[in-house]
C-alpha cells in the first residue's frame, strides 16, 4: 500500500521540515511527500530529496491546497498532516494493517496529542446544537471535562483502546482512500479553512462507507503552531461553520434557524476575539 503524504505549508518551513523527518524517521519506504507551499516568501535550503513541493503563490486555503496536493499524488491512500504534527513509528504499518482489514473504512485519524502530551478531542460526533455549545475549546466542555453529554460529543475520550466508528475525524491528521476522494468528490473548496474536514466525513458517510478513530496509532500536534494570525483564525473558523449549516442543516421557515445559527455564531466569535485580545494584553 502506497502513501501519499499531503502537507499544506503556510509561513512555516521549519514545522513542515521537522514533519517531514518524523516521516522519514519510521524508515516506512512506501510513501512520497507532497507540500503545497500556500505563500511562503521562498523555500528553505535543506528540504528532504523527493520531496515535491507544489507552488501556489499565495494562499488558497486549506481545501483548495489540498486538493492541488492530492491532484499531485498518486499513492492507495492520502494522508492530510498539519505541518505542526509529529508522527511516531509503526504509523504507516498500523494504518495499512486496518485498512487492510477494514475494506468499508474510507478514512481514519489517529489519536492526538498536544505538545504537553494532553489528548485533543480530534473524533468528534456530528456537528449539533449540543457541539456548538460543546465546542472542544468551549468553557463548557474545559469546566465539565469528565460530563457524560461533554464525552458523548467526543469520542476521542471514551475511545480508548479499540478502533471506533465515529462521525468525523480531525484533518489535522487524516487517512482517506484514494477511492473515495474520487467518488464523493475532493474537498470542498468554498471551506477556506475549518470544517473541510466535517464535510467530507459527513460526505463519505452519506455513501454508505465508515469514519474509524484509531486510538492505537498516534501524533503528535503542536496545535496552532502554523497560525500566526489568531483573529483571521477565530473568523475563519465561524465563516465555515456557518457554512457547514448552511450546506447541511435546517434552514426553518424564512431562514429563521438560519438567522439564529447566524447570529449564535457572530456572539461566539466576538467572546472569543475578546478573550484572544484580553489575554494578549495580560502577555504584555
Amino acid at each position: 500500500m502506497k502513501f501519499s503524504i499531503v502537507i499544506v505549508e503556510y509561513a512555516s518551513w521549519p514545522l513542515t521540515l521537522r514533519c517531514i523527518e518524523s516521516l522519514r524517521a519510521t524508515r516506512h519506504g512506501g510513501f512520497e511527500v507532497i507540500v503545497v507551499d500556500n505563500g511562503s516568501e521562498g523555500k528553505p535550503s535543506g528540504i528532504p530529496s523527493g520531496t515535491v513541493v507544489v507552488e501556489s503563490g499565495r494562499n488558497l486555503g486549506f481545501a483548495r491546497a489540498v486538493n492541488r496536493g492530492v491532484a499531485a499524488s498518486s499513492g492507495e491512500v492520502v494522508v492530510l498532516i498539519n505541518p505542526d504534527s509529529l508522527v511516531g513509528e509503526g504509523f504507516f504499518e498500523g494504518i495499512e494493517a486496518f485498512f487492510g482489514t477494514n475494506p468499508r473504512a474510507a478514512a481514519a485519524g489517529p489519536r492526538i496529542l498536544d505538545g504537553n502530551g494532553e489528548l485533543q478531542l480530534s473524533a468528534r460526533r456530528e456537528v449539533s446544537l449540543v457541539s456548538g455549545l460543546l465546542g472542544r475549546t468551549s468553557l463548557l466542555t474545559r469546566l465539565f471535562p469528565d460530563n457524560s453529554l461533554v464525552k458523548g460529543q467526543f469520542p476521542a475520550v471514551t475511545a480508548t483502546e479499540a478502533p471506533a466508528k465515529v462521525d468525523w475525524v480531525s484533518g489535522a491528521c487524516m487517512a482517506v482512500r484514494r477511492e473515495t476522494l474520487g467518488s464523493v468528490g475532493p474537498l470542498d473548496e468554498r471551506f477556506f479553512m475549518y470544517f473541510e474536514d466535517a464535510d467530507l466525513c459527513r460526505r463519505i458517510r452519506e455513501s454508505g462507507l465508515d469514519v474509524y478513530y484509531l486510538p492505537d496509532i498516534e501524533v503528535s500536534h503542536q496545535a496552532g503552531g502554523s497560525t500566526k494570525d489568531r483573529a483571521r483564525a477565530v473568523w475563519n473558523l465561524h465563516k465555515s461553520a456557518f457554512l457547514y449549516h448552511r450546506k447541511h442543516g435546517s434552514h426553518g421557515p424564512l431562514n429563521l434557524f438560519s438567522a439564529t445559527v447566524f447570529l449564535g455564531l457572530a456572539i461566539r466569535a466576538a467572546a472569543k476575539l475578546a478573550a484572544s485580545f484580553g489575554d494578549r494584553s495580560k502577555s504584555r
